[in-house]
């Protein structure tokens, strides 16, 4: 009997135990998933706290941040400071369909993904999944498309574009933008296009030598590729810097025409190349004033002051 009763005890000891066991269980998954009341409201999340400028390109946007050449991305970071966050997604080697590859990685899905269902056992959801992510991030409020330097390379190089696909890639960079269709989809993106520098032959001759390769490009073959950026530019009507032509009238107009002037030709492109390709502090001065002229004259409400 003893024994009976002290059984009965713990019977009813474990029952009520997995009773509490229940209960608490229950109460923490109603303090956890319970509704927000009306006294707290949730803030909506928004991405980024300042608007953005994406600049995309090539090695030469991606070196337009170091300071000791005056990069233009660096400047443009200082001229929007408190205004927009700069953004420099420059790639060295990079040419337009590389670009076209990676556009996952910079440009913002603004579309709505698919909402996916969070269970426990198929049964229990997640009620606040839409309080804890934005459904989709801002796209930026200004986009720089600087290509070129390397879809110019001469045909033999891995970096060559045909000029039709070169062009068929801007256009298709500024249709992920501007295409509702497109998950990137940001019709408030202003888009401006940076043609790629001139080429200063001789100078890229020297510098390929001395890094035991051969030659791969002609400035007379970059002109092409930089009419190619401000023919896409014009046709989908979005203004452009023409850095080629800056360049160009900047080291001519410094010497005469006469075959003496060669030499000269060579110190005017010295002054803005430093290996016949990329910028230097006087090249990325240039672009950047170029830059910031072309903002002020389509967009001035994007005007820091």
């Amino acid at each position: 009997m003893r024994f009976q009763h002290i059984y009965r005890h713990l019977t009813l000891l474990n029952s009520a135990a997995a009773g509490l066991s229940t209960l608490g269980v229950v109460y923490l998954y109603t303090q956890i998933f319970k509704p927000s009341s009306s006294s707290r409201t949730v803030t909506p999340v928004t991405y980024p706290m300042y608007d953005t400028l994406l600049a995309f390109g090539d090695s030469i946007t991606q070196l337009g941040s170091d300071p000791h050449i005056s990069g233009f991305v660096g400047n443009l970071a200082g001229y929007y400071s408190r205004r927009m966050d700069v953004l420099n997604r420059g790639f060295s080697g990079f040419n337009t369909k590389d670009a076209l590859e990676i556009v996952d990685q910079v440009f913002p899905k603004t579309a709505s993904p698919r909402r996916q269902t969070m269970s426990i056992n198929s049964m229990i959801r997640w009620p606040h999944h839409n309080d804890t992510f934005p459904k989709a991030a801002k796209g930026p409020r200004l986009c720089l498309l600087a290509f070129g330097a390397n879809d110019a390379a001469l045909p033999f190089s891995q970096w060559h574009i045909p000029l039709n696909e070169f062009s068929d890639n801007l256009r298709q960079m500024v249709s992920l933008l501007h295409d509702p269709s497109s998950v990137y989809y940001s019709p408030d993106t202003r888009i401006l296009f940076i043609t790629p520098p001139p080429i200063g032959d001789r100078m890229w001759e020297e510098d390929s030598k001395l890094h035991r390769r051969k030659a791969d490009r002609k400035n007379a073959v970059t002109k092409k590729y930089a009419d190619a950026v401000i023919t896409v530019a014009k046709e989908l009507d979005l203004p452009y810097v023409d850095i080629w032509t800056a360049i160009e009238s900047a080291v001519h107009n410094s010497t005469d025409s006469t075959p003496e002037a060669a030499n000269s030709l060579d110190d005017g492109y010295k002054k803005y190349l430093n290996d016949g390709l990329h910028l230097t502090d006087k090249g990325n001065e240039l672009l950047f004033d170029l830059i910031v002229k072309e903002i002020h004259n389509n967009w001035p409400e994007l005007n820091p002051y």
